[in-house]
């Protein structure tokens, strides 16, 4: 599929699901669920590593596609969930581990924070959520403004079609429209803050890329 072989052939998703897995740290009986798992690029690594794996994804044609590689794979602790992030359920204090990995950024901020405080409900106390995703925002930080540069000067060098996407997701980002909506590394810290999480921490991975952690009180 293309997004599989997107992530699978880019350095950069390997570095962020392995910084992921690294913070994540699942024990062996740990029951983990991965939000907007695709076609599994996160599940796949995370399942030997832990008890069970919950993999949710919107599409039918992923979800089938990701049941077929933890099949070859020999994975027999894995399971797949078709669902929107908006309206998933689990029940409360269920699992030990919530993840995801450059999903949630199509949700709208008051999205993200709704799948916060339900992480919080679904996660047994001591349980954590470890979310990787672009995070960033539109220019108050230096670090903002670095990958803002660097995205207009990838796009730039490929001439006027280049431009146009300038054009184009400067445009969406200013006004809150179209299918991505990053949000910066504090909005997201706050976010998990506000959902009751402790130990909540941000990591800038590579590029656009970070990850933000927090565990439910004990």
């Amino acid at each position: 599929m293309g997004w599989h072989a997107h992530v699978t052939s880019t350095t950069g998703f390997d570095k962020v699901r392995d910084r992921l897995l690294a913070i994540a740290d699942p024990g062996p009986a740990a029951e983990c669920v991965d939000l907007g798992a695709g076609t599994g690029f996160v599940t796949l690594a995370l399942a030997p590593l832990a008890g069970s794996v919950l993999a949710v994804d919107i599409s039918p044609v992923m979800a089938e596609s990701l049941a077929v590689r933890a099949a070859e794979a020999g994975l027999r602790n894995v399971r797949t969930a078709v669902a929107d992030l908006r309206t998933f359920q689990l029940p409360p204090d269920s699992v030990d581990l919530v993840v995801s990995s450059y999903a949630l950024h199509h949700l709208r901020d008051e999205g993200k924070r709704t799948l916060a405080a339900e992480a919080a409900r679904w996660l047994r106390p001591g349980g954590r959520i470890v979310v990787a995703d672009m995070m960033f925002g539109r220019g108050a930080t230096p670090r903002d403004r670095e990958i803002l540069r660097a995205k207009a000067k990838a796009f730039a060098v490929k001439g006027p079609a280049g431009w146009w996407r300038i054009a184009k997701n400067l445009t969406r980002y200013g006004l809150g429209v179209g299918h991505e909506h990053p949000a910066a590394p504090q909005f997201w810290q706050l976010a998990l803050r506000d959902a009751g999480f402790t130990d909540v921490r941000f990591e800038p991975v590579v590029a656009e890329a970070g990850i933000v952690s927090g565990t439910r009180p004990g």
